[in-house]
């Protein structure tokens, strides 16, 4: 795309200011059809050599190639051939001509990232595939998620590399939230609300169970990639969506990023979700933004992810979860569920709920009996089962340990758990925990 006719404005618009020898109207119309062919000629022929090379290109890799040189507003032009054709995928460099230290995506980039449109978008930084490491797909659990999933098993099938499924979510904000509000109100509302209770339930439950409803959508589209023949690797990361998974794909030295346009947090009014743009504004690598098609991905159901029937609630535990509070029951229901089934119970009895109550500060049910907690682990050592297996496992594994209880003869992913301190016995593996990969 170039832009003759806004050069040719500009220049009519300082003709005014010229010397008086050239406010003649035949000089002047010999100043514009000079001024036409030096811009508009010129920047056809250069529009037509940046593309010439590329058909060539096409040509010797059996690849069709169809040059368009439009003449108009570059980002407006460029959006006009996404919808025409239409595209399927728009590539664009992350930065032109215009690019400056400050910026961190060019500005037609960003103005094609923010029109709506039915092509997925790429945004380029990096030689294709040149890093090697594997496609990492950002999966939240909506639609749009599993839409980035099915296309980043296409792309890693074809190109014979891993793919990584990461999830991220933010147990930081809603305590920052908590503190700010309670800085904010008088001291009787404070005491109202009672603050100190509601920061350590919604630390101990609503986090953990985000991490539960998270892992419960890396299931899915862990169980949705077996179906197609692929076996994915999976990681539950923690803060700010775009920053982790830009950290997360500059440490495996990934080839690409991919993420749907939306997440599970859509506005009507949204035009692309705030992590994608992000995401492609700050990335150090290539990032594709994916177009959700018209009928979403069929991913299997939880149930069917678990491989096993899902657990039954005996009366009395009922009972004993109805001492939280209603809103946070169907998080605390999750995290309870989760720990049975670590366990290998099928039935939830109130000894399960009084186990997670002590293990994660839900408060004790009076009439039961509670076992004593895991205690914190002081080191775990992990050794790995095939030797040459990928180096990036141990990063997955770190992440999903923690805040797990784990015993000697458990496997986490490509590692065996072949000792335990103190002691032996099962224990909660924490952030001060030392892991020994072995």
């Amino acid at each position: 795309m170039y832009a003759a006719r806004l050069h040719r404005t500009r220049f009519e618009e300082m003709e005014p200011g010229l010397p008086s020898q050239y406010q003649e109207e035949e000089r002047l119309e010999r100043l514009r059809d000079t001024h036409d062919d030096l811009i508009s000629n010129g920047m056809q022929l250069i529009s037509d050599a940046y593309l010439r090379q590329l058909a060539g290109d096409g040509g010797t890799r059996g690849v069709a190639f169809e040059a368009l040189t439009p003449e108009g507003r570059n980002y407006a032009e460029l959006l006009r051939a996404i919808r025409e054709l239409p595209a399927d995928l728009a590539v664009l460099g992350a930065q032109g001509h215009g690019a400056v230290e400050q910026e961190l995506l060019g500005s037609v980039t960003e103005r094609v990232l923010l029109a709506p449109t039915s092509a997925d978008v790429m945004v380029v930084r990096a030689p294709w595939m040149a890093a090697g490491g594997p496609v990492i797909v950002g999966v939240d659990g909506s639609p749009e998620g599993y839409a980035a999933l099915a296309r980043g098993i296409g792309i890693a099938g074809a190109f014979d590399v891993p793919l990584v499924a990461a999830a991220v979510y933010d147990p930081f904000f809603h305590t920052g939230v908590f503190r700010t509000i309670a800085d904010a109100l008088p001291e009787e509302q404070q005491r109202r609300f009672n603050f100190a209770a509601q920061e350590q339930l919604h630390d101990a439950i609503i986090d953990r169970g985000l991490e539960e409803i998270y892992r419960d959508g890396l299931a899915r589209g862990e169980a949705y990639a077996k179906e197609r023949g692929m076996a994915i690797e999976t990681v539950v990361l923690k803060g700010k969506v775009y920053t982790e998974l830009d950290r997360f794909a500059t440490a495996e030295q990934t080839s690409l990023l991919v993420m749907g346009r939306w997440g599970l947090h859509r506005g009507p009014e949204a035009t692309i979700g705030a992590n994608a743009l992000n995401a492609a504004r700050i990335g150090t690598g290539n990032v594709l933004i994916v177009v959700p098609p018209a009928e979403p991905v069929a991913v299997p159901a939880p149930a069917r992810v678990a491989g096993k029937a899902p657990l039954s609630w005996t009366p009395e535990a009922e009972t004993a979860l109805e001492q939280v509070p209603a809103f946070a029951r169907p998080m605390a229901r999750r995290l309870i569920e989760a720990e049975a089934q670590g366990r290998g119970r099928s039935v939830v009895t109130p000894q399960e709920v009084a186990e997670a109550a002590a293990l994660h500060g839900m408060g004790r049910p009076a009439s039961a009996d509670v076992s004593p907690a895991p205690a914190e682990a002081e080191a775990v050592v992990l050794r790995k089962r095939k030797r040459l297996a990928p180096g990036f496992h141990r990063h997955i594994a770190q992440s999903r340990l923690l805040g797990t209880t784990v015993q000697e003869g458990d496997r986490v992913l490509v590692y065996d758990v072949v000792e335990t301190m103190p002691d032996g016995r099962p224990v909660r593996v924490t952030e001060r925990t030392r892991l020994d990969f072995r």
